[in-house]
Order: structure tokens, then C-alpha cells, then sequence
């Protein structure tokens, strides 16, 4: 690629805001294909935004696009990927009963006439960018790196030739990652333009090529990738300070069991249980976690710890009380705090403001009779912004004008103020930057000083930063728990993982 190559896309001074949140603030950006882009940022940098506009979904309230030499601007998804531009989301569109073919054939909510032709087409486009799945499968019988497969696909068969990624290692397996890394280079090869967005600072200097860091809604830097020596030198860029990568984990006596089970298995309603046999304690003074491939199990068995689904058999017991499947669901709710993977969905009313958001699961303390609390709410949450460092237009404005990150920090500051027994916290960093995780991480284990702590997560090293015990849970079931000590063994924990490896 010479320097006289003309870009095949160029981005002129494009702003964007809602209310009083400026996202996007006169970003430039040009980008040249065949090459791999990292976009980094903060939770709340505008990267989410800025790529909306370049996928359709949001329109710029000022500057340009020009793809190719020729200016452009997309009212939907659908013109900008007839025009070569598409999008990987975090969350997969894709219909789950419905076939491989079927998703990648699916138009405006129906499906073309499915021809052999076109299934051997998928087939080859397939094998030839080795993205293995077959055509025939149903989705929902796929795994989180096949799906995944399939939303390449989708975009490839519809001659995308910028494909924008949105944290696409985050539900993978290291062996999966490899594959999508061999994938981007062999897009790349062909002349495809890839921006990679994620929070993983060793994986941008594994595969990118150039580096573009936005901090506020603005562009900040942009340079090739070979002049970052380390991954400390990215975190500097994209928070403007030094950032400890590192966590420190100070002692702490461990406790009597918190919360026991006994023989789980659910959820009820079910042909086939999404996990069984399972058992395991968490103690106070400590964070147990739980880790695997997203889709073993972990998501359906923290639906049934937490009350949101019916477990089908074993016993709980938890704060020195047993409780059958059935009694389970009926328990009090004091004692146990959540934090859910989904916080826009979940965790949150992006809708409601954010001391109506602080006050969702503490009715009881703000609450009494008919009459509410309202300024002992909206002190509250005065409060919880300025200790987790929430940034945002203040407690009456909505929460779904937050980032990510602060999200995330309000849900956190919001149930560790419930101050939980247990706090069940399920991927609490996925999606946040280098300082938000940090945040969090520092929070979690202060919360172990004086609660049990359960953790789910897919991230291997969160998992081995924060534990004292890991379980390993593969297809449903817990194939080993390890001591923190003994983890150093990543590999063995890989192996776990995948389903190898079993005492």
C-alpha cells in the first residue's frame, strides 16, 4: 500500500450528540484497505457512535463521509451495507430457529427463496475464508464462535468491504481467537478494510495495523501500530495517565460458607438441562468464580441462584438456611445483591433516570408505605457518582445516555450500597475499558473484606486476577475448582475449558 493510494474511507469533522452529551466531537479519520484498524477508547469515548454512523444506524448532526471519493450518508443499515459497509455487534441478530442459510439469506424480515446454488455459494465463501459451519445447522445449535461465523457470512455474502467488529473476542475461546485472527488477516489479504473494536490492549498488538484512540468524542491519536512498544503505552493513550494493569490482592480471612449447593440441576421446564450436578460453597472472604466458554451453563445457573428461573432440582443453602428447588424461588431477596451480564436490558431502565435506577432495587430503604424517599434517593446517588466516579449530566438525566462503563458503576455502586451477604457478579467488566475495569476490579475486592463474592466470567485473566477459587464449567457441569494458587497453570485451565483436562 503506497502513500499515494487514494483512502476508501475518509471521515471530515463528524458530530453527533444527545441532549447534552456531546458523542461525537469534529472526529477525522481516514482509512485505507487492506488494513487492519483498532479503535480504542473509553467506555463513553464515542467509538459505539461514531461506528453507528458508519453503519447506518445514527446519522451525523454535522461533517461528511466520503467512501471511495465519493461523499455519502446512510438513513439506515441496509444503505450502508448495499453500499459495502457492515457490522458485527456485540449482540448477534441472528434467528435462532432458524438456519445458517436462512439467517444469511434473511431480507427485511423474510426470507429469499432458498436455491441449491445459493447454499453452495455460502459453503465456498465458507471454506474459502475458513469460517467453518454448516450451512444446514440451526443457530441455535451453534456455539458463540460459530454464530459469530455466521454474522462474517452474512456481511461477506452481501460484498461488504469495511467490517466493522465490535468486541468480537469477547464470547470466544483462545482457539476461537486464533481462528478470527487468521480470518481478518486472510480479508485483509484481499483487500478488505476491518475495524476492530475492543478493550484487550494485547490483542491489538496482535493483529492491527494502525491504531486510532478517541478520548471524549474526540480523535485523540492515530499512528501505526509497530511504533506502540506495550500494552501500558496504549492504556496511557486511551485515559491520558498511567493505569496499573495489574491488580493488587491483599489477604483476607476467609469465612464461614455463605451460600452451599447441593446437586443443582435446571432450569425446570426443560428436555435438556442447561447444567446438573452441581455443587460448589462461597465463602465470605472470598471471590469464587466461575468460569468457561459463554453457552456451557454458567448464564442459565446464575438465572436460577439469582430467582430469575426455576431450578428443577437440588437444595440451597444460604445464610444457614436449606432450601429445596422449589423452595428457592420463594426465598426473602435480602442478603444477596446482582449485578447482571446484560446491564442496558437487566441491570437498568436506560429509559429512567438515574436516581429512579439507584432506587430499583432498594425500595425498601426509600420506600415506606406509599410515601418515597426522594431526596434520601437522590442524595444517595449524589453519593455512589462521586465514590465509583460516575460521570454524566447529573441524577435526573436518563441512564441510557451513560457509556457502558459508567452504567456498569452505577449498577455496581447501587447493589454493593444494598451492602449483600453474597454479591453475584456476572461478567462485570465485559465491554469496559482499562480505567472502568480497573474500577470495578478494585470495588469487587473491597466487597470481599466483609462478603462472599461469586463471579462468572469468560475473561481468563479476570478470572485469575481476582480469584481465590475458580470453577471450570463445561457442558453443564463444574469439571474441577482450583485455588488461585494452583491457576497459575493456564494452560490447564485452557484445557478445562475446552472440555479437556478432567480429574
Amino acid at each position: 500500500m503506497t502513500a499515494s493510494t487514494p483512502p476508501v474511507l475518509v471521515l471530515n469533522a463528524i458530530s453527533k450528540q444527545f441532549g447534552d452529551i456531546r458523542a461525537n466531537r469534529d472526529v477525522n479519520w481516514t482509512l485505507q484497505a487492506g488494513r487492519i484498524y483498532a479503535l480504542l477508547g473509553e467506555n463513553g469515548a464515542g467509538k459505539s457512535t461514531l461506528m453507528s454512523i458508519l453503519a447506518g444506524r445514527y446519522q451525523p448532526d454535522s461533517g461528511t463521509l466520503q467512501l471511495k471519493g465519493r461523499a455519502v450518508r446512510f438513513h439506515s443499515p441496509a444503505q450502508a451495507l448495499a453500499l459495502g459497509i457492515g457490522m458485527v455487534y456485540q449482540r448477534f441478530m441472528l434467528v435462532e430457529p432458524l438456519t445458517v442459510v436462512e439467517n444469511i439469506l434473511l431480507r427485511g424480515g423474510r426470507i429469499r427463496p432458498r436455491r441449491a446454488r445459493e447454499t453452495r455459494c455460502i459453503r465456498n465463501l465458507a471454506e474459502h475464508y475458513g469460517l467453518a459451519v454448516k450451512p444446514e445447522a440451526k443457530v441455535r445449535d451453534l456455539s458463540m464462535g460459530e454464530r459469530q461465523r455466521v454474522e462474517i457470512l452474512k456481511l461477506l455474502h452481501r460484498q461488504a468491504d469495511i467490517l466493522i467488529l465490535d468486541e468480537p473476542t469477547a464470547v470466544l475461546t483462545h482457539a476461537e481467537i486464533d481462528s478470527l485472527f487468521a480470518v481478518l488477516q486472510r480479508l485483509k489479504a484481499e483487500g478488505k478494510t476491518i475495524i476492530f473494536i475492543t478493550h484487550k490492549l494485547e490483542e491489538v498488538l496482535t493483529v492491527a495495523d494502525d491504531i486510532a484512540v478517541m478520548r471524549r468524542g474526540r480523535m485523540v491519536s492515530q499512528l501505526a501500530a509497530d511504533r506502540v512498544q506495550s500494552r501500558h503505552d496504549l492504556a496511557r493513550l486511551m485515559v491520558g495517565r498511567e493505569v496499573i494493569l495489574n491488580v493488587d490482592k491483599p489477604p483476607v480471612t476467609i469465612g464461614e460458607p455463605v451460600l452451599s449447593t447441593d446437586g443443582l440441576s435446571g432450569p425446570a421446564g426443560t428436555a435438556r438441562p442447561a447444567f446438573q450436578h452441581i455443587r460448589f460453597d462461597v465463602r465470605r472472604g472470598e471471590i469464587f468464580t466461575i468460569t468457561g466458554v459463554a453457552g456451557n451453563g454458567q448464564e442459565d445457573l446464575v438465572a436460577a441462584l439469582t430467582g430469575l428461573a426455576p431450578l428443577a432440582g437440588g437444595a440451597i443453602t444460604f445464610s444457614d438456611r436449606t432450601y429445596t428447588a422449589s423452595q428457592w424461588a420463594r426465598r426473602p431477596t435480602s442478603g444477596m445483591a446482582y449485578i447482571p451480564e446484560d446491564r442496558d436490558r437487566t441491570g437498568a431502565i436506560g429509559a429512567f433516570s438515574l436516581v429512579e435506577n439507584f432506587m430499583l432495587t432498594r425500595l425498601g430503604t426509600f420506600a415506606r408505605s406509599f410515601l418515597v424517599n426522594r431526596r434520601g434517593a437522590e442524595q444517595a446517588t449524589v453519593d455512589a457518582m462521586a465514590r465509583f466516579s460516575i460521570r454524566g449530566s447529573g441524577i435526573q438525566g436518563q441512564a441510557g445516555h451513560l457509556s457502558g462503563g459508567n452504567l456498569q458503576k452505577l449498577i455496581l455502586a447501587r447493589e454493593l450500597s444494598r451492602r449483600p451477604d453474597l454479591l453475584i457478579a456476572e461478567q462485570p467488566t465485559q465491554g469496559l475499558d482499562v480505567q472502568a475495569t480497573e474500577e470495578v476490579w478494585q470495588a469487587l475486592l473491597k466487597q470481599r473484606e466483609t462478603s462472599a463474592v461469586l463471579m462468572v466470567t469468560g475473561d481468563l485473566k479476570e478470572a485469575l486476577s481476582l480469584s481465590d477459587r475458580i470453577a471450570v464449567m463445561f457442558r453443564g457441569r463444574i469439571l474441577d475448582i482450583v485455588s488461585a494458587r494452583e491457576a497459575a497453570d493456564i494452560d490447564r485451565i485452557k484445557l478445562l475449558m475446552a472440555g479437556l483436562g478432567e480429574h
